[in-house]
Order: structure tokens, then C-alpha cells, then sequence
């Protein structure tokens, strides 16, 4: 199991006047086509280095959309907005329940952009991203993560300004009864899910960190990059208890793990699973990562799940007056 930083990294273009194709208000049929063109471009790059093709997300694609949306109006780019949420928190809270990792660019220009326009820039970004050479290459890195499953694709433009995001995800774990967004700490949340066929859960980590600060544009500008927060705390599998017999004996197996520790959780004869969150740090936020294990034997992060946690509510005792007489 590991945990590699998310490194991704905004930038600022200027590209030369094209005509005016249309108004200042996108059109729907602008943004599908660019949608699915921007997808077949991404799927080249992905096939051309040995990947598959990801499958376009709707649901991430319009939580893409209102971000980018934000952006503009905001006067932000990059991953973070003024309500200063990571890009994992946004999908989260949104209702995305699959791991997930982010690009972002921004283009300016002082007037507004034709269809053709709209075309280069996105042909341009993944250009750029995708020839991004090691070790700044977090763009690259994202686009060819090999587990990544789908990919919800974001896109605004209006006066001149333009953003789009990529957020890859990773689709491994079905999830029937999803843990929730908000929570006080007192609480006791869980969740239960089931990874795909050919996956097994092989642990879960509670990732902890402060609630998030507003931001000023420019404070928000200046962060070029985001990872999980190192606080963080891993639960395993409960393992098995069982009886074997050698030769007229019979004797009880307890299994444990090289720490002595026997796991937090137990996993169902189909592979499902109920895990209780713990939210033993105080206020902040969780994000709850669950890591499953394939035939490739990779372990891949397929979720962040971010829960809001705010402090119990103080107890109030009401009071009971007696009267005199």
C-alpha cells in the first residue's frame, strides 16, 4: 500500500484572435462536443502508452462544470476555490464516492473565444500535459494513471476566460450504503460496500486534517498543488478464526497480522465489508480511502471520501422548578 502526493499543476495561456462564433453564453451543444472530443483526446494519449480508455463521467462532469463556472466568476484557477475545499473534498461532497485526482488549466485573452478557439485550447492543454517529462510531471502522471476507470471532464468560458478540468476516477468498490458527508464527532458512522468482481478490500485509511479556510483569489492562485493530509490512520481485515485437525487433535487458528494485530473489520464471504469511521482527532475533516487489491496485485485508492466533522453540540439540561408554599 502506498501514498503517492497529487502534483498538478495550473497554468496561464494567451493564444492569438480567432473570430467570434457564438455569444458569451456556452451553448449545450458546444460544450458536448467539446466534451467528447477533449475524451477521444484523452483516450489516444492513454492508448498510445499501453492504457485503456476511460469511460466519460456525467456526474463528476457537472460538479466539473459548476467548478470551473466558480472559476471564472471567482477570478481563481487551479485546484482550489475560495471556500479553500481540495479537489477531493469537491467531488466528495458533491456526491462522489470513487477516488479521484485532478488536472485543471486556465486560459485569458481579452476577447471572447470561437468554437475553433475552444477547440485549440483544449487540444493545446492536453499537449502540454501530456508532454510534461519527469519529475514535474504530475499532469502526465494523472492522465496515464493505469487504474484510473472514467473521467469527468469540466469545462467554462465567458469574457475571455476560459478553464477546463480532468478528474480522473477510479471506480472499484460499490458502495450500499454510503457513508455520509457531515457528522458531529460524537457520532457513529459507517458505511458498507463491495468491491467489483476480481477485487478485494485490503485496508482503509482515515486521512485527517483541518476544516477548510476561506481563501482570497490570490491566496487561492498561489497553491499549485494537493495531496492527502500525512495524518492518518490504518484499519485492516479481521482475519479468520478457524479449527484444524492434526492427527487426533483438533486446534483452534487465530491469525493475526506480523504486529499481532487480528483487524478492524470484517469482510463478508462476497467480499462486502462495513466499516465504522472513527473520528477519535476532533473536528475536521475525514477522508476515508479504501484501498482493494486485484490480479495485478497494484493496490489502488478507490475512494476519498471526505466527511465533515464539527463538534458535538454542548448538552443542555433543562431545569425542574418547585414552587414554595
Amino acid at each position: 500500500m502506498h501514498r503517492a502526493a497529487i502534483t498538478t499543476v495550473a497554468f496561464l495561456a494567451l493564444i492569438a484572435a480567432l473570430p467570434l462564433a457564438q455569444g458569451e453564453v456556452p451553448a449545450d451543444e458546444t460544450r458536448i462536443t467539446l466534451r467528447d472530443e477533449f475524451l477521444r483526446i484523452i483516450n489516444h494519449d492513454r492508448v498510445a502508452n499501453g492504457l485503456t480508455p476511460v469511460a466519460l463521467d456525467p456526474r463528476a462532469s457537472a460538479m466539473a462544470d459548476d467548478y470551473c463556472r466558480d472559476q471564472i466568476r471567482n477570478g481563481t484557477t487551479g485546484h482550489f476555490g475560495l471556500d479553500g475545499l481540495t479537489p477531493y473534498m469537491r467531488y466528495s461532497f458533491a456526491g462522489g464516492n470513487d477516488g479521484v485526482s485532478e488536472n485543471a488549466a486556465a486560459w485569458s485573452a481579452t476577447y471572447r473565444f470561437s468554437d475553433r478557439a475552444l477547440y485549440d485550447m483544449i487540444q493545446r492543454s492536453e499537449r502540454a500535459m501530456i508532454g510534461e517529462r519527469a519529475p514535474h510531471d504530475g499532469h502526465r502522471r494523472t492522465i496515464l494513471d493505469p487504474t484510473a476507470t472514467h473521467v469527468g471532464i469540466g469545462l467554462a468560458w465567458q469574457r475571455g476566460e476560459f478553464r477546463l478540468t480532468q478528474e480522473f476516477i477510479r471506480h472499484y468498490v460499490d458502495w450500499t450504503h454510503p457513508l455520509p458527508r457531515t457528522a458531529s464527532e460524537n457520532d457513529r458512522t459507517s458505511g458498507t460496500a463491495r468491491p467489483l468482481n476480481g477485487y478485494r478490500v485490503e485496508a482503509v485509511s482515515v486521512h485527517h486534517e483541518p476544516l477548510p479556510r476561506p481563501l482570497t483569489a490570490a491566496a487561492a492562485n498561489t497553491i499549485d498543488e494537493y495531496s492527502l493530509p500525512e495524518k492518518r490512520r490504518d484499519y485492516l481485515p479481521r482475519l479468520r478464526t478457524y479449527r484444524q485437525q492434526r492427527g487426533d487433535a483438533v486446534y483452534e487458528v487465530r491469525e493475526q497480522y506480523a504486529d499481532g494485530r487480528r483487524g478492524d473489520f470484517t469482510v463478508g464471504t462476497d467480499g462486502a465489508f462495513t466499516f465504522n469511521v472513527p473520528f477519535v482527532d476532533g473536528p475536521g475533516i475525514y477522508t476515508v480511502v479504501i484501498w482493494v487489491r486485484g490480479r495485478s496485485g497494484t493496490p489502488i485508492a478507490a475512494s476519498n471520501v471526505s466527511i465533515r466533522v464539527d463538534r458535538a453540540p454542548a448538552a443542555s439540561f433543562g431545569a425542574i422548578g418547585g414552587g414554595t408554599k
